[in-house]
This record gives C-alpha cells, structure tokens and sequence, in this order.
C-alpha cells in the first residue's frame, strides 16, 4: 500500500533566504506532499502573514533572526511560535498550526522552551533534509488524524537549566513533551545532576503550573514520620499533636516532586502505590480522600537492581512508567565551560565587589575538562563559588581553586588506597564487631580524604566538616601520618 498523499500550506521563517528556498524545493520533491510554501525573514513579517493568510497547517522556524530593523534578536522565534499558538485562543483562527524548530543555535533552555509551547520537534543545522521530510510527512499525517484541533498552551519557564550537548537537547525536548501530558514520571541520575531542576521545568511546563508544587524528600524523614507526612495525621492519634494536612493533600490541583524515592521503605510503597493508582490517601487515623496530584519522582539508585534485589517494588516501578534519565555531567563535556562561565557569571555579581569582571584562566579551564566530575553539576558549581570568593584578581588561576579539586590525571597519582579500596571495603564488612568495623571505617575514609588534600590537615577538615583540632585528634588517635599511606 502506497503512503497516503498530503496537501498543506507551511510558512518557512528564517532569515537566510538560501535555507527558505532550499527546504521549499525539498518539500516540492517529497512525492507524499503536495505543499504551497511562504516565506519570512524575521519575526515581524511572520507575524503579519499568520495575521492575514489563510491558516498554515505547519511551521519551520528559526530562532535567532534579526529584526525588521537588522538587530539580531534572540527571541524572535519564540514570539513567533506564540503568536501562532496563540491564534485559536484570541478568535483569530479555528485551528493552530504544528511546527518545527531549526536553528543553528541549539541549547537546552530553547529545546525546552520550543518543546514546552508544544513544538512538533527541535532539529540543528546544518539541516539533515531526509530526516527533515519524513519529519513533516509524519506531522501532517498526525495532524489530518487528530482532525487539526491541536492547540498546544504556551508558557514561560525561569530555570538555570544549562547546556548545549546533543544528550541535553533530547533530555529537555523529552521533558517539554512530558510536562504536556498527565503521566507521572519518574527522573534517574546521579547525585548532582539537576533532577530538582527538571522536576520544577515539568511542573511549570504543565497543565498543573498554576497549582502548588510540593517537594519531598524521601531520604530527609524518619521512616516511622513519613506516613503521616505524606498522608496527614489525625486529631489526638498522637500525644500533643493535632490533625494535619499531608503533603499530597497540600499539592491537590498540582504536583508533589517526591525526591529519593529509591530511600521508600517496602511498607511505604504499596501506599504509594494506590495513590498512583486510584488517586486515593488515608493519613493516619483519618478516612480515605480522593487527590488531584501529578508524581514527579527521582532517584539516584538504579532501580531495575533494586526491584531485581526485592528492595523495591516492580509493579511500583512500572507504575511510574515515564522515565528521563539525566546524563553525567562526565558524558556531557560541552557544556563544562559553559556552567563554569554560567556559574562564575551567577558567584562574581553576588561578591561585595560585584564589579569584578572574572574570567577563567586557560589552566583552569584545562583542569576543570579533564575533571571527573564525580558530583556532577553540582560540584562544579561549587568549585566556581569558592573560587570566586578566593580570588583577588581579575583571573581566576588554579591558586584560587579548591584543594579537594582532582582533575583526572591527579587520580593517577594517587596512592594505592583507591586500588584496593574495594578489598579493604570487604574486610570492613566482614567484621562482627561494629566498634571495630567503625574505627576502621574511619581510619579508611580519613586516610582517603587526607591523601585527597596533600595531607593538608586544614583543607582536608573543611572538606569534612570537621574542626582542625578535631581532626588532629583522630589523626592520632588512628596512628594517622603521611607515613601511613599503603
């Protein structure tokens, strides 16, 4: 059976002239389309033609164009695309048109943003024209099957989601796409990797921005509290407490962003589950209510071993059936620099002096691509806030860096702690004394972080939290020198 044939008006706005003319003749030659194109040069023309045209079944838009005037600006496709979905809102037009984003200048905030206003999909120049056609067969067939009454709701998002890697641009765009739809999600990565962040751009991209947006975090409350935190408490079922709301009746008509939920104790998550399932809650000592609550929630744990170890439940897992999983900021290098330059820009203006114009010296920059980056996002961000603060010039050096900082060739230098780490991790286990195992414990864990530092006893207690003095003690009480290290 051949592909069905499909007739349709598209504006092109971007405003190189050679681009309009190319993706025109593309959309001549594609046999499935029968399509009349137009064209615009800048935000202001587009605007005018979605105004007085008939309506155009579908749009490709360029983001940054300049304006009528010849000053580049940044928004212009944004205000497009709002201005077109906008249309069925303000009378104007039965119907809004799909679109499609290309743009050479790609980075999470605008995949997002695009995504969230509800944008068929978001490509990069330089153009990949196959993959350009089958896009928009694709979308005009959806669009002739959902009878055109598609009109996606637009918003506007203020979050510190930094990047431009290509893994970052697909997480974002999943997200845009998700925080469209009712479906509870579920968000896997590392420590520091943004999970809050992405459950904040879900939330405001969504339906429920207008509701409340509770956070929880599950690992934070006593297993025996959490309950009745999530659930509520009932008047005199404990002594001295009175009835209270719990956090899933606080955000009826929003989300509640339940973090660390990998931490959940096997009795709590059959109570999660129900309300996943039937939107019901029973607090203690209270009857059952019914709950209007999206789940957003994240884990750093992996899961699937989880459920394959018994530690967690598999229906619960699949019941939280929509998963974004967060790359390490190691598999992302690109945007190194760009969150370092992001965050030095956010810690230079927040200094008593905010006139200093900082910038990274090419040592650091070297340093801060070869890290691991074991604490992801969140690491560098500190590394760039203490560097600021130490810094008394106008360049930020390695002087001005952390000394718990390791860039990957220090790792190579370190002592044989790390290489056998996991046997005398095993040694520890097995041990039947928790004195014994305890001490040992910290005498590996002190004689790792000191080894870190250089053995610098005051770096080393800032990193740890300690007092210097403190950690001088236990140095000698654990027979800790330099001269220790195996």
């Amino acid at each position: 059976m051949s592909d069905q044939r499909f007739a349709a008006r598209i504006l092109i706005v971007d405003d190189e002239e050679m681009t309009c003319q190319y993706i025109a003749r593309h959309l001549q030659l594609e046999e499935r389309l029968d399509v009349t194109c137009d064209f615009a040069h800048n935000a202001e023309t587009a605007v005018a033609q979605l105004g007085t045209n008939l309506a155009y079944d579908l749009l490709f838009v360029d983001l940054w164009m300049p304006n009528a005037d010849g000053v580049l600006d940044k928004e212009a496709g944004i205000k497009v695309l709002k201005h077109a979905f906008n249309l069925k809102q303000s009378g104007k037009e039965a119907t809004s048109p799909d679109a499609i984003t290309i743009t050479a200048n790609s980075s999470v905030q605008t995949a997002l943003e695009t995504t969230g206003l509800g944008v068929y999909d978001y490509i990069s120049k330089p153009i990949d024209f196959a993959h350009l056609m089958e896009l928009t067969y694709q979308v005009l067939s959806e669009r002739a099957g959902r009878g055109k009454d598609s009109t996606p709701q637009p918003t506007v998002i203020d979050n510190e989601i930094i990047g431009q890697s290509q893994d970052m641009i697909e997480v974002m765009k999943k997200v845009g796409r998700i925080a469209n739809s009712e479906s509870d999600v579920l968000i896997y990565g590392e420590t520091g990797t943004g999970k809050d962040l992405i459950a904040q751009a879900i939330h405001r991209y969504s339906p429920r921005r207008h509701g409340p947006f509770i956070i929880v975090n599950c690992s934070a409350i006593p297993s025996e509290m959490l309950e009745s935190e999530l659930f509520g408490i009932g008047r005199r079922v404990a002594t001295s407490v009175d009835q209270r709301q719990g956090k899933f009746e606080q955000a009826n008509g929003g989300s509640i962003f339940l973090d660390e939920i990998g931490d959940l104790s096997l009795e709590m998550q059959p109570k999660l589950l129900r309300v996943l399932d039937y939107k019901e809650i029973q607090g203690v000592g209270l009857e059952t209510r019914q709950v209007d609550v999206r789940v957003i929630a994240a884990t750093n744990r992996n899961l699937v071993q989880a459920v394959e170890k018994g530690q967690f439940r598999r229906d619960l897992f699949y019941r939280l059936n929509f998963m974004i999983e967060l790359p390490p900021l190691r598999d992302r290098p690109t945007d190194i620099l760009l969150l370092a330059e992001h965050f030095l820009k956010k810690y230079a203006s927040s200094q008593r002096n905010s006139t200093k114009n900082l910038v990274l010296s090419n040592q650091v920059i070297e340093r801060l691509e070869n890290n691991d980056w074991i604490g992801n996002v969140r690491e560098l961000e500190k590394v760039i806030e203490y560097a600021t603060v130490t810094c008394q010039g106008s360049q930020i050096t390695v002087d001005d860096l952390p000394p718990w900082l390791l860039n990957k060739a220090s790792h190579t230098e370190m002592p044989s702690v790390i290489s056998d780490l996991d046997q005398r991790l095993a040694t520890i286990l097995q041990q039947d004394n928790i004195q014994s195992a305890t001490e040992n414990f910290e005498r590996l864990f002190l004689q790792h972080k000191l080894a870190e530092n250089s053995w610098n006893i005051r770096a080393t207690a800032e990193q740890i939290g300690i007092h210097r003095q403190s950690l001088h003690r236990k140095m000698n009480r654990l027979g800790l020198t330099p001269d220790t290290q195996e």
